[in-house]
């Protein structure tokens, strides 16, 4: 993972320029006749002025009107210094599941009973019809239908003691990013928790602005410092308006989260 560093405004501005004369993402997968999936932060989106399109099947907001709305103007605040973009990232798939060590990880290629508990890793699904051991994962929106599809393929060919449930319909996951973002954040933790001694590509459990059930981990697709957060559905809402109540950050849509990581050279997809 690239963090960037530096002064990057008039480069920033260029690409966020481009994705803004686009209009929006390229990939709104939804068809007319198929009723597009609202995240529980659907309501706030539109309470913020946002622009919603359809995207992977879900309506979000490809932007946000008003005086620190629109593409480059979002693009420009997750990059500078003290401050941090908010998105909402709960179109991808979040499972769990239990492993089984002893079986030969091949579809995912990895042996995820050798990755420490909590520590996101980032991995390619393959065709190979294997058994395979599963922790916690969190699936691109663009694809997450086939994903689905693939695990249980795979499940149903695999008479070892593999199990997994889909979280779709109870948690919810946001991503924060930006120079501000562990600033932001910390206000939310108990004050015992120590968000500078969490590094980058760790994660742990813990609670969130009193809120039981949380699961925080230090990384992101943009090139700057942040965390993505799971949370239960019921509770997104307000965990993110609170973390709006910081004029340090700013609702961000799917226009500029593209920008950010096309700028910091991150593959485009999903």
């Amino acid at each position: 993972m690239l963090l960037l560093r530096g002064s990057l405004s008039k480069h920033s501005k260029t690409v966020a320029s481009r994705v803004s004369k686009r209009g929006q993402p390229c990939r709104t997968l939804a068809t007319s006749d198929e009723p597009l999936v609202k995240t529980a932060l659907n309501t706030l989106h539109k309470q913020l002025g946002g622009d919603m399109v359809p995207f992977a099947g879900y309506e979000l907001p490809v932007l946000y009107k008003g005086d620190n709305g629109g593409v480059m103007k979002e693009h420009l605040w997750c990059r500078a210094d003290g401050k941090c973009s908010l998105f909402d990232v709960s179109h991808m798939d979040e499972m769990t599941g239990e492993e089984n060590s002893e079986r030969d990880t091949r579809s995912p290629p990895r042996h995820m009973s050798r990755t420490q508990p909590r520590s996101p890793t980032e991995f390619v699904f393959t065709s190979i019809k294997r058994g395979y051991v599963l922790w916690n994962s969190e699936v691109n929106g663009a694809t997450k239908f086939g994903d689905m599809k693939h695990f249980q393929e795979q499940l149903d060919q695999f008479d070892g003691d593999v199990t997994m449930e889909y979280l779709e319909d109870s948690m919810q996951l946001l991503a924060i990013q930006g120079p501000g973002a562990a600033a932001a954040v910390s206000k939310l933790l108990p004050d015992a928790f120590d968000l500078e001694r969490m590094a980058f590509m760790t994660g742990t459990n813990t609670t969130l602005d009193g809120i039981d059930g949380c699961r925080i981990t230090r990384c992101g697709y943009t090139g700057e410092d942040g965390f993505e957060i799971a949370m239960p559905a019921e509770n997104a809402e307000s965990i993110a308006a609170k973390l709006l109540e910081d004029e340090t950050v700013n609702p961000t849509g799917l226009g500029a989260r593209d920008s950010l990581r096309l700028e910091a050279g991150l593959c485009l997809y999903g």
